[in-house]
């Protein structure tokens, strides 16, 4: 009897150590999502890893204007250490008047050393939008 009530608890903290990590998931998804839809990038950016290299153009990132942050579709891996996420964002690019459109493909995995969610596929990349946007008459 005594194993069973062991195993029990084993499988109950097992499980409540996945919910643990799938509730630290969605903290630091949603905090990445809000500062990228308050246009605060420099923020975002404390949320990837490895670091963008170049550094990204900050000044043209704060002249985009996000208007919208809507994930489409989120798939965590059968590891449970790595998430898949779709995300439409919308924004206004600098000196521009029409709302523009990008779908961002996200991958987090999960960082054991720092026990926290990363973000391993970068910003959005808004400049490759914003470079067709400005090199047309």
């Amino acid at each position: 009897m005594k194993a069973l009530v062991g195993f029990a608890c084993l499988a109950l903290l097992s499980a409540c150590a996945h919910d643990l990590e799938l509730m630290k998931m969605e903290e630091q998804v949603n905090g990445y999502g809000s500062a990228i839809r308050w246009n605060l990038f420099k923020k975002a950016a404390g949320y990837l890893d490895p670091p963008p290299v170049p550094a990204p153009d900050w000044k043209a990132l704060a002249e985009t204007k996000v208007t919208a942050y809507s994930p489409q579709y989120r798939e965590v891996l059968p590891s449970g250490k790595v998430m898949t996420q779709t995300v439409e964002i919308r924004y206004i690019p600098p000196g521009a008047v029409v709302e523009k459109s990008l779908i961002d493909q996200q991958r987090w995995r999960f960082d054991e050393d720092g026990n926290r969610w990363v973000l391993e596929s970068g910003l959005p990349e808004f400049n490759q939008t914003l470079a067709r946007t400005q090199r047309t008459p």
